[in-house]
C-alpha cells in the first residue's frame, strides 16, 4: 500500500466462522481509539450487490461456469476497490473489508477448481495488485462452522448449501494460502467465544498496523 495514507485490513476464512461478528468488532474497537474507520463489503455497491444476488442466489437454468463465476465476483471487487475502499486510503482512514480476492482464491480456486496462479494474475490486473496490508484468516473446523450456520436458521445461499467436500477444499486453501503469504495472512483459532476471538485479533491488528504506520510514516 505504499503512497497511501491508510491501511487496509481484510478478514478471512469459510462461511459461519464468525467473520461478520469479528468485522462489527474490531470497526468498533478502532473507532473507540479515534480511527477512521470504512468498511467494506463485497455488496457494497450496486454492482457489487448485483453480482452477489446473482451468484449466491441463482438456481434455476444452466449451472454458472466457474470462471464466470470468479469473473464476476472480480467485477464487484474491482468496483469496491474504486467506490469505496482506495478513496478511504487515500483519506488516510482505515479500511476493514469482509472478504476481498483470498476469497476468490479459495472459494472458486480451491472449491471450484480454478488454477490459483491465475486468478491471482488476474487479480494484479483487475484490482490493479492491491493487497490488504493485514489479512487475518479465521479458521474453524468444517462440520462446527456448518452446525453454527443450522443453529442461525437463516437461509442458505448457493455456495453455503455445496457438499462438505467443497467447503473443506476452500478451508484448505486458505490454510495454503497462510503459509504462502505468512508476512501478510495471520491464522487465529475461531473456533473459541467471540469475545476471546475479538481480543485476539483486537492485539493483531495493534501489533501489525501500529509497526505498519510508524514505520512508513502513515497515521491512522
Amino acid at each position: 500500500m505504499t503512497g497511501r495514507a491508510g491501511y487496509f485490513i481484510s478478514l478471512e476464512g469459510i462461511d459461519g466462522a464468525g467473520k461478520s461478528t469479528q468485522v462489527a468488532s474490531l470497526v468498533a474497537s478502532l473507532r473507540a481509539e479515534g480511527r477512521e474507520v470504512t468498511t467494506a463489503r463485497p455488496d457494497g455497491t450496486q454492482v457489487g450487490e448485483l453480482v452477489r444476488s446473482f451468484v449466491l442466489q441463482h438456481r434455476v437454468g444452466a449451472p454458472v461456469d466457474p470462471w464466470a463465476e470468479a469473473l464476476l465476483f472480480f467485477a464487484g471487487r474491482a468496483q469496491l476497490l474504486r467506490e469505496v475502499i482506495l478513496p478511504a486510503l487515500e483519506a488516510g482512514a482505515t479500511v476493514v473489508a469482509d472478504r476481498f480476492t483470498d476469497s476468490t482464491l479459495a472459494y472458486q480456486g480451491g472449491g471450484r477448481g480454478l488454477p490459483i496462479d491465475e486468478l491471482i494474475r488476474l487479480h494484479e490486473v483487475v484490482c490493479g495488485g492491491v493487497w490488504p496490508d493485514l489479512t487475518i484468516y479465521l479458521d474453524i473446523p468444517v462440520a462446527v462452522a456448518s452446525a453454527r450456520q443450522h443453529e442461525q436458521q437463516l437461509p442458505l445461499d448457493r455456495i453455503e448449501v455445496a457438499p462438505e467436500a467443497f467447503h473443506a477444499a476452500v478451508r484448505q486453501t486458505f490454510e495454503d494460502l497462510a503459509h504462502r503469504f505468512p508476512e501478510r495472512i495471520v491464522r487465529v483459532d475461531a473456533n473459541v467465544p467471540a469475545l476471546a476471538l475479538s481480543r485476539e485479533i483486537n492485539g493483531i491488528v495493534q501489533r501489525r498496523s501500529g509497526a505498519a504506520l510508524v514505520a512508513t510514516g502513515r497515521t491512522a
